[in-house]
């Protein structure tokens, strides 16, 4: 069982998480538009002012119409005195000549100005001397449908000190307060489902019943988090026992098959050792360099769906014998494909008799498209077989490496070969008696290929011999004979 995770409480929960930072956002939201509320609101009063002073404009146009008129300087100066006190301003009344009659400031007494609101009253805005602006409201006067003046109220624009607005800041404030209430029960209702998916994946994850969550948990997301690992310790640990197991399985088919002399003995350890050196010469990762190894120690395998005829046979094989042996890869890898972690291990097996230049099988993979465990595995295979297999003599290891370097760019990838002829040159195995096994189509551990020849024959024959085979593993099958009755 997977080690199991301890899950301790760290900080806040997610909700109080939640809750906190939608509340400061939530302050944050009002106070700024507490500000843009102020601002709004002197704009607003500022344009109440303004309206103020056009109005007081049109009203003492009206008023001054027949004083202007009848030239009454004095009433008009009266007038022109009550309004400056109102409006806090500068007061000018202007007759049709464009004189300036009137001049609350006393400046521009006896002046000439045109008149600029005899269509419709309006405002504007002037600079003055001192760099600061002057609001203007001109209105025309009017007496008997004539102009007869005009009527200059100036004032400076009031500054408005209202630099927060509370009211708005309090509706929004509590505006979004209450949004902040509604995601907090929210949140708390999804912080108790992940809790309870939490506390239900740990208790599986570590092999015990997925009862009812416990209360109080905290941490919700580095819970789930801890499960998920959990769990993932959990699967890749059973994957790897049955892996394990697996391969101990094969091992055993294999040892049987050493044993009973249809293999070469000590074949598997052998091309294992010989293809670790050319990993060590590529500096190959760990998981790569473990995937290899495994292979070459079941390179094997598949010969235990072949019929122990053909692999006990002395000789040249037939077409049909040759087709079938050719196949055993394929049965190999159909084994191990069906275990998740054996998966890589059962793709350097189907492919260990493919050819550099195209023409191997199953598949016909040329070149850097055969895997590189495959063409590692076919090198150091073939090199044993050389060296411990043959009809009479095994060959010297100079002469296995003979034969492999003119194989090389047909059979073998040229740029292994040369890292392995340098690895075995620098290292020798060495000499000593050993035991010769006849392997079946002679010396030769790889297929030669024709360049003519029609293979649907050869074809038809294999799919007849195949036809045969009842069982996968056939060669089981030599020590139980069926009992003939009379």
């Amino acid at each position: 069982m997977a080690p199991r995770i301890e899950r301790r409480p760290r900080g806040w929960s997610l909700t109080r998480r939640l809750v906190v930072a939608l509340s400061i956002g939530a302050f944050f939201v009002a106070v700024v538009l507490g500000f843009l509320g102020a601002d709004r609101d002197n704009q607003h009063q500022s344009a109440v002012q303004a309206t103020a002073e056009q109005d007081a404009a049109i009203a003492m146009a009206e008023r001054a119409a027949p004083l202007l008129d009848s030239a009454d300087v004095m009433r008009l100066s009266v007038l022109a005195a009550v309004v400056r006190d109102q409006i806090g301003g500068r007061v000018l009344v202007i007759d049709r000549t464009g004189n300036v009659v009137i001049d609350s400031a006393l400046v521009l007494g006896n002046r000439k100005m045109s008149l600029l609101a005899a269509t419709m009253p309006f405002q504007r805005t002037t600079e003055i001397g001192t760099g600061e602006s002057m609001r203007e409201s001109l209105a025309a006067v009017r007496f008997g449908g004539e102009v007869i003046g005009e009527v200059r109220l100036q004032c400076e624009p009031r500054k408005f000190l209202s630099a927060f607005d509370l009211t708005w800041f309090g509706l929004v404030l509590l505006s979004c307060l209450s949004l902040v209430a509604v995601a907090a029960m929210l949140g708390h209702y999804w912080s108790a489902r992940i809790r309870g998916a939490t506390d239900a994946l740990i208790r599986l994850a570590a092999g015990e019943v997925a009862g009812v969550a416990p209360e109080g948990a905290e941490s919700e997301l580095q819970d789930l988090s801890s499960a998920m690992r959990e769990l993932e310790n959990g699967m890749q640990d059973g994957l790897q026992r049955v892996g394990d197991g697996y391969v101990a399985m094969a091992l055993q088919v294999v040892d049987s098959l050493e044993t009973r002399r249809l293999v070469p003995p000590g074949h598997g350890d052998r091309t294992s050792g010989l293809a670790g050196r050319i990993a060590e010469r590529l500096q190959l990762l760990d998981a790569d360099r473990n995937e290899l190894d495994v292979a070459c120690r079941l390179v094997d395998l598949g010969k235990a769906s072949v019929r122990s005829s053909i692999l006990q046979k002395q000789g040249e094989l037939t077409a049909a014998e040759s087709r079938s042996l050719e196949h055993h890869p394929v049965h190999a890898a159909e084994q191990l494909e069906c275990v998740p972690a054996l998966r890589r291990v059962a793709k350097i097996l189907r492919h260990q008799l493919e050819r550099y230049d195209g023409r191997g099988t199953p598949d016909g993979l040329r070149g850097d498209r055969m895997p590189l465990g495959s063409r590692i595995l076919a090198i150091a295979s073939a090199f044993d077989l050389l060296t411990t297999c043959a009809e009479e003599t095994p060959l010297e290891w100079s002469e296995a490496l003979q034969q492999l370097d003119m194989a090389k760019g047909e059979v073998f990838d040229p740029w292994l070969v040369e890292l392995f002829v340098e690895e075995i040159e620098r290292d020798p195995p060495a000499s000593s008696d050993r035991e010769v096994m006849i392997v079946p189509g002679g010396s030769l551990p790889w297929r030669t290929v024709d360049g003519d020849g029609d293979g649907d024959d050869e074809d038809e024959a294999v799919i007849e011999l195949n036809s045969e085979l009842n069982r996968e593993l056939e060669v089981m099958l030599d020590d139980f004979p069926f009992e003939e009755h009379p």
